[in-house]
């Protein structure tokens, strides 16, 4: 197997490697518990995070959190795999309270494995089915979409496209990059159409944008900048790539696409958090998970990368910018967690030879 497959799969892979039997998919869920005040309220103690998500990005929030409740904590960050493994490693004896995580389908492999410690925040009663398990081992946290980005100097209103279905029309040869397949966003956004299209279907439809002339770059960002300075017309990434560049005034807009009645939606993604089981610190885990969820909580993790509060009805915050939705606003595929993330192990194998970067 090419080492490129083999750096992907460690991603998606990692948390089978020496874990206990897997859980049943249909786990009844927990009962819920009391959740810790968070408002006001000074529990003190200390717990450990295992942060997926950079640290510069994660400060803010655990700031925020400390001040709220007098708890200080420890933030060990990392790529999701990465802590994904050492999370395994350390199950005998866990030195981390809560898992931070960008990949939600990671959060679902350390479920199945039953690495994770079910609790179910009052706070996440109103966040959507689709983005927590059955069971409370992990809920998202905020969101992020799956978007086109034009560049409106190249791409006249009206003939941009409308569904990622249409990429492939002759019309769009040579205009259109993506992220390599190193992304997870790129990882999962195949994985939810072999699920909706099948593997068949996908593996085709792949081909037939490479053969497209379809430009593979390393990452969004790089996918965002290729957009906005005029060197692709169009770019399909994940939305928080387009905030900012939309408000440097950059010649960009935002397309959801698949949004018609027999469309299959726009791809939204959480951001997740759990508790991991056998942690040293339940109570001050319980409260940073409150927290998170709470609020106060949401703002500094919305303003960092204007990604989206997941509860219908809460403002955009930093993520407001011309023609960015709230989640409400945005028909979406139901997801099956379960069913994704070994999808996104496929993907992985089947894509890496094309997409690989």
């Amino acid at each position: 197997m090419p080492r490129l497959i083999l750096v992907l799969l460690l991603a998606v892979l990692v948390t089978a490697c020496q874990v206990a039997p897997a859980l049943p998919p249909t786990a009844a869920p927990a009962k819920p518990a009391e959740a810790l005040p968070v408002v006001g309220a000074k529990v003190g103690g200390a717990l450990t995070i295992y942060s997926a998500r950079k640290e510069a990005l994660m400060e803010p929030l655990v700031e925020a959190f400390t001040k709220e409740t007098g708890i200080q904590v420890t933030l060990k960050s990392g790529a999701p795999g990465e802590l994904a493994l050492l999370i395994d490693q350390e199950k005998a004896s866990p030195r981390g309270d809560v898992f931070f995580t960008t990949d939600a389908a990671g959060a679902e492999l350390l479920r199945q494995r039953g690495l994770l410690e079910a609790y179910q925040s009052p706070n996440a009663a109103r966040v959507p089915a689709e983005f927590k398990s059955v069971d409370g081992s992990w809920t998202g946290v905020i969101g992020r979409s799956r978007n086109f980005m034009v560049n409106t100097n190249l791409v006249k209103e009206g003939e941009a496209p409308r569904s990622v279905f249409e990429l492939t029309d002759p019309k769009y040869r040579g205009k259109l990059a993506m992220a390599s397949l190193r992304e997870g966003g790129v990882r999962l956004w195949l994985a939810s159409l072999m699920l909706e299209k099948g593997e068949d279907f996908t593996v085709a439809y792949v081909n037939d944008l490479k053969s497209g002339g379809l430009k593979v770059l390393a990452n969004h960002t790089e996918v965002a900048n290729a957009v906005a300075s005029g060197d692709t017309p169009i770019g399909l990434l994940n939305h928080y790539y387009y905030v900012p560049k939309a408000k440097e005034g950059a010649p960009v807009a935002l397309i959801y696409p698949d949004q018609g009645a027999n469309e299959i939606g726009t791809l939204v993604t959480p951001l997740a958090v759990a508790m991991l089981k056998g942690g040293q610190n339940s109570a001050q885990a319980k409260a940073f998970v409150d927290f998170a969820l709470s609020p106060a909580g949401q703002a500094p993790l919305t303003t960092q990368e204007q990604e989206f509060p997941l509860v219908p009805g809460v403002g955009l915050g930093a993520a407001a910018a011309p023609g960015v939705k709230a989640i409400d606003a945005i028909k979406r595929p139901k997801l099956d967690w379960v069913k994704l993330s070994e999808a996104e192990k496929r993907a992985v194998e089947l894509f890496t030879p094309v997409l690989g970067g």
